[in-house]
């Protein structure tokens, strides 16, 4: 039985724009605590992965916070006017919050396309955390705007791109989420893989060798880059999301040793 008083909603503030997240208040506080930055079309929950590991970890002794990145879920801003940037913002916004709710030593996981957004963040902010794990990390852009991947060929697509022109936007996936032209115009000039030689903290990837959605190959070949302490570890047979039981027990578990390894 979970106990709900241990989890709390909480809010703050990026340019007046209100960020909702969850608070897991663990019994027993080891002092140290982790951020969970969900990919992009969903929420804090991470369609559940994010319920499940925020439990596991605050069993281990950590304050975690889940949140909605504004554009997604509870928090403030239209999906249209998500972008690296108020990624990056809403990142450090959390990155104080745990700062000023006593949290000495900290962990960041990014999942998805917040893999990609963690890992410039990492670079970025050398002193911000103190360890990171990426989850199926979108590193290299250039996966968007030459499509290989069967999620890719399926989004982003001429008439896609045509409307971003005309009408600023598209429909991304089957929750319909409406992605903006500047977002993709940010993903012109960033590439989270260059920040990998600035991430001087240990760095676990956990990635599913059958990822439909992000590359697997792509994220292999760039963890090689990373200077700091890091571990690839590959799920195997694992599709992007982590959904199935096997493949989210497997991803909880070397996320839970990996930050136990680093922050305790």
């Amino acid at each position: 039985m979970v106990d709900k008083m241990s989890e709390l909603k909480i809010s703050y503030r990026v340019k007046e724009q209100k960020i909702v997240g969850i608070l897991h208040v663990p019994d027993k506080k080891t002092g140290s605590g982790i951020i969970l930055a969900h990919g992009i079309t969903v929420n804090k929950d991470e369609d559940g992965a994010f319920i499940n590991l925020a439990r596991e970890l605050s069993k281990n002794g950590y304050t975690v916070l889940r949140f909605d990145f504004r554009g997604h879920g509870e928090s403030d801003l239209k999906s249209k006017d998500f972008t690296i940037t108020t990624g990056l913002e809403d990142l450090a916004a959390s990155v104080n919050f745990m700062r000023d709710s006593g949290i000495s030593k900290m962990g960041l996981l990014g999942a998805s396309f917040s893999g990609g957004t963690s890992s410039v963040f990492a670079g970025k902010n050398p002193n911000a955390v103190n360890c990171l794990t990426l989850w199926n990390p979108l590193i290299d852009y250039n996966e968007v705007f030459n499509p290989r991947l069967p999620w890719a060929v399926k989004n982003f697509t001429l008439e896609n791109f045509k409307l971003l022109q005309t009408q600023g936007y598209f429909e991304l996936g089957e929750k319909r989420f409406i992605v903006g032209k500047k977002l993709f115009e940010e993903m012109k000039k960033v590439q989270p893989w260059q920040y990998f030689e600035k991430i001087d903290c240990p760095t676990l990837i956990a990635h599913g060798n059958k990822d439909s959605y992000v590359s697997y190959q792509n994220a292999l070949r760039y963890s090689s880059l990373l200077k700091a302490l890091n571990k690839f570890e590959t799920i195997e047979n694992a599709e992007h999301g982590f959904h199935k039981p096997w493949e989210q027990r497997r991803a909880i578990e070397l996320t839970v040793n990996w930050f136990n390894r680093w922050l305790k």
